[in-house]
């Protein structure tokens, strides 16, 4: 029965319609807000999906990369005239193409991907980040004495690396001089656990 859920995600409606049930949209709204997005901003948005927080940027100038031809074919029809959708794998080989960035953007993804993963995409977005620049992630998580219904969703969740905090943030350290993480559990509609984090300061410079 999980396993099909989990497949009908790939309908865009459906996935929308599912966030918006349980309250996900609200983290990700969250995470918006402790951006602080100004007009002018370069925000690169990896996993972007279909994009349906878009409406609420201002105006900015937009990157979003997802592998899901369905999601970016929702994102393309309803924004592409004001960001660029690519549906891609973000890899070294986009640096180049980009400007400096102001605001990276990693909303529900990390968990889908392995420690070696992680360590490529975060230090991809160290290099291609502003030097007063600020990447976002967030991502269920597991905490101790956390309610029973948001441990069971953090262990059901598509993403197959969920981790504890302490493990987003190691990884993170690798890339970024500055880790500030908060967790999320008092915003959705069903009980989740959200480890939110914000990573300053790159350890290296933007490609130029």
């Amino acid at each position: 029965m999980l396993s099909h859920v989990k497949s009908l995600l790939s309908s865009v409606p459906m996935y929308v319609g599912l966030q918006k049930a349980v309250g996900a949209h609200r983290v990700r709204y969250l995470a918006l807000e402790r951006l602080n997005l100004q007009d002018g901003d370069v925000i690169l948005d990896v996993g972007c999906g279909p994009a349906y927080y878009f409406d609420r940027l201002p105006n900015v100038k937009y990157y979003g990369f997802d592998t899901s031809e369905r999601y970016i074919e929702h994102a393309r029809k309803n924004f592409g005239d004001r960001g660029s959708f690519r549906c891609e794998i973000f890899t070294e080989e986009h640096l180049p193409e980009l400007p400096p960035v102001d605001k990276v953007i990693l909303m529900g993804l990390l968990h889908h991907l392995t420690d070696d993963q992680c360590r490529h995409l975060l230090d991809l977005s160290a290099r291609v980040l502003a030097p007063t620049g600020e990447v976002c992630s967030i991502d269920p998580t597991f905490e101790p004495n956390q309610n029973p219904i948001a441990k069971w969703m953090s262990s059901n969740d598509r993403g197959e690396h969920v981790r504890q905090p302490e493990g987003f943030v190691a990884l993170a350290k690798e890339s970024f001089g500055d880790i500030e993480g908060e967790i999320v559990n008092d915003v959705t509609r069903v009980p989740t656990t959200t480890w939110l984090m914000r990573m300053r300061k790159p350890l290296v410079a933007a490609e130029s």
